[in-house]
């Protein structure tokens, strides 16, 4: 029987209909603007003056086909799907088997590597794409140089292509498909396994027809929300291709609003909307692939141990594959920023380089006029949305997961809204609304809070689903019997025992905070800037040793931040089992 149902006490069912209004409207609030205002400009003709027009007359398809009549638009579809498919293959790749060797097989340093993988999810994706620039880039390219030196002409590796992008954003990838696709291969009975072992299969025939074709639905929906998050990408074929001329439908929609004068909103309105409808029918195959993963599956009992194959010599070597993957994806780029933050100008390292390190451009930094309103201004986006982002997030899953009234599916649904709108759609919705009139949120970071609670809110509410559901129902029913009301009951009882949860959500909403560059680039001001537009600004100058600081600054304090809440999250769990 459902909790709410076995409150029996006057005004429960009063209260629950209360919250889950309130809740849903401010949900509603957050999730919906965005899809109806792209939706109704993308049909009308807009212009600076006048971003809406309300008249239920005056629809046109006018933007469509001026957007669609530019042959460009073809192009840019095409390499919006050539980006994506080639980032979820690297994704998988490198991800996937990693996966795999970490939690089927005995490879040596196995729970280091786990610990490891979590790595290239601190280093924000902007930071990465100016790396590999500072590493294979065509003219400057650290890997470049010693192709050169052997009397070659043409670049071995070009930074500013389709396979440099995807390469790159498909290992800002990898972490999170070795981290879904982990969590299968962890779920998975090896009984079938054993079976066709004892028939005397070997190892690659069991694993090719066997463990991959039971993983099947798994590594479809995975794929799939792989591809989608790289259909939004904004980061990484922004500073790789837009300024070489190598479009996607999400620097299209920036060019439009802020590259181009006047700026085209029709195009950017049906972009917009049309990466939305990709992201959507994304989604809606990854839950229907996600949906057909129960029909495989196959854990029976308590008993359940995964069972790891014996790589026997080849166990160092898959080893060494996994840390060749941690350094290629965290320390190279790491290293070449630190590298850079030390010179004066960027040069390739020689003797003359490493003897003109200083600290100047850390001292740079810190004498900047704007640096402390941007520290400041990037500070209160981080706290606010991820405090502010779990604390909508756990009324949400205790209103979904634990009181269940009818309509909170509806609730559900909404929260999930605006998983499938990329942040830039966000965003310029987020702008649409605010200039229609006087307020004084528009032009300052609030505007940023905003935009980033609707990105994040379906995020934070997988922690928080987690985390309620976990916790027994007699603790709350107890201190209500006893008197509580809701909030003390919300506040005393649940909060403190889904706090780890709470810590992993809000730090991950605070790293997507300080790392998103493409709803900031749309809604900022001079006075709203936060650290991903100034170290997007300072690039755009061509201060490449500045920016290697400022990278090296956000990676350090990622990092400790990251340890602490890691720190955090497991002294709450002791003290639970306590």
């Amino acid at each position: 029987m459902p909790f709410s149902r076995r409150w029996n006490l006057a005004g429960l069912l009063e209260t629950q209909r209360i919250t889950l209004i309130l809740v849903s409207i401010l949900v509603a609030a957050l999730a919906l603007p965005p899809l109806f205002f792209l939706l109704w400009d993308s049909f009308k003709t807009v212009t600076i003056g006048n971003l809406f027009d309300p008249k239920l007359t005056n629809f046109t398809l006018a933007n469509f086909r001026q957007a669609y009549a530019d042959p460009a638009t073809l192009l840019t579809l095409g390499n919006s799907f050539m980006f994506a498919a080639g980032s979820m293959v690297v994704a998988f790749v490198f991800g996937g088997s990693i996966a795999f060797l970490v939690e089927r097989t005995n490879a040596p340093w196995r729970n280091l590597m786990y610990g490891l993988m979590f790595m290239p999810l601190i280093m924000p994706g902007m930071l990465k794409a100016m790396a590999w620039i500072l590493l294979i880039s065509p003219k400057i390219g650290l890997l470049n140089q010693p192709w050169f030196a052997l009397g070659f002409s043409q670049p071995l590796f070009n930074a500013y292509s389709i396979p440099g992008m995807f390469w790159v954003e498909g290992l800002s990838q990898s972490s999170m498909t070795f981290l879904l696709l982990g969590a299968a291969l962890r779920a998975m009975d090896p009984s079938l396994e054993e079976a066709a072992f004892t028939a005397g299969a070997g190892k690659l025939s069991t694993l090719f027809r066997v463990t991959l074709r039971l993983m099947t639905p798994a590594m479809s929906g995975i794929a799939l929300m792989q591809f989608v998050r790289a259909l939004d990408a904004f980061e990484v074929p922004f500073l790789m291709g837009a300024f070489q001329g190598i479009m996607v439908f999400s620097t299209n929609i920036y060019f439009a609003l802020r590259e181009y004068s006047p700026p085209h909103y029709g195009d950017a309105f049906v972009y917009a909307l049309v990466l939305i409808v990709l992201s959507f029918i994304g989604l809606l195959l990854y839950q229907r692939a996600m949906g057909k993963a129960g029909q495989f599956a196959t854990i029976t009992g308590k008993g359940y141990r995964p069972r790891l194959i014996d790589l026997g010599r080849w166990r160092w070597l898959a080893t060494g594959f996994m840390m060749l993957f941690f350094f290629v994806a965290v320390i190279l780029p790491f290293l070449v920023l630190l590298y850079a933050s030390f010179l004066p100008f960027y040069q390739a390292p020689s003797r003359e380089a490493f003897a003109s390190f200083s600290l100047e451009n850390y001292q740079y930094l810190f004498e900047r006029s704007d640096m402390l309103m941007t520290l400041k201004n990037t500070a209160v986006v981080c706290l606010v949305v991820s405090a502010g982002g779990m604390l909508l997030a756990t009324l949400v899953s205790w209103v979904v997961v634990r009181l269940r009234p009818r309509g909170s599916r509806v609730l559900d649904s909404l929260v999930f809204i605006p998983y499938a709108i990329p942040s830039i759609a966000i965003a310029l919705s987020y702008m649409i609304v605010f200039l229609q009139f006087p307020n004084p949120i528009y032009g300052t970071v609030w505007i940023l809070v905003l935009a980033y609670l609707a990105s994040f809110l379906p995020i934070a509410t997988r922690f928080t689903h987690a985390g309620v559901a976990q916790v027994k129902a007699e603790l709350e029913e107890a201190a209500i019997t006893g008197g509580a009301g809701f909030m003390v009951v919300l506040r005393r009882i649940t909060m403190p025992l889904i706090l780890p949860s709470l810590v992993a959500g809000g730090f991950y909403l605070f790293l997507l905070s300080a790392r998103v560059l493409s709803a900031a680039a749309i809604l900022y001001t001079p006075n709203s800037q936060v650290l991903s537009i100034l170290l997007f600004q300072i690039w755009r100058e061509g201060a490449t040793p500045v920016v290697g600081a400022l990278s090296v600054m956000m990676v350090v304090a990622l990092t400790t931040l990251t340890i602490v809440s890691r720190w955090l999250s497991q002294r709450q769990a002791v003290a639970m089992q306590v």
